[in-house]
């Protein structure tokens, strides 16, 4: 009997591909991701340091100018904060999507894949059956020969 070939052997090499390629995605989805909250960390941290150095020079003679320039970096950087969490909400909603499509494509997939694994059994069995059907008439024939002689 021959060996075991699967008619959608194309179709679910597509599936997995596709499956592959929309995983890939969503990774980069979710390391760009990373990347903003990294980066939002960092910007509280320099926000945290700024407070504490403009706090710092509140004691003793007071430079105006030092305190200005303090202030003004902080606004940019709560600027650049509010363009990073407007990104970010884009990222989760790509992120969300991206998930949904990586998600279909495994359950496409693992249809197929289903659909290959009855095939395979069924193989299996008929192989089965006709291996004992040929041990059957191998061993009618020996007992035929034995009566025979």
């Amino acid at each position: 009997m021959k060996s075991f070939q699967f008619n959608y052997q194309s179709i679910l090499e597509a599936r997995r591909s596709e499956e592959k390629s929309s995983e890939q995605a969503f990774a980069a989805i979710v390391t760009r991701r990373s990347a903003i909250e990294n980066e939002l960390v960092r910007n509280r941290h320099y926000l945290e340091s700024n407070r504490h150095l403009a706090r710092s020079q509140l004691t003793g003679s007071i430079d105006i100018e030092v305190l200005r320039s303090y202030a003004g970096q902080s606004v940019q950087v709560m600027r650049h904060i509010r363009s990073l969490l407007v990104e970010m909400s884009e990222v989760h909603g790509a992120m969300e999507a991206a998930k949904e499509r990586w998600i279909g494509c495994r359950r496409s997939r693992r249809s197929i894949e289903c659909l290959r694994d009855r095939a395979h059994e069924k193989w299996r069995r008929r192989r089965r059956r006709l291996e004992i059907r040929e041990q059957d008439d191998l061993a009618s024939m020996r007992t035929s020969r034995e009566l025979q002689a």
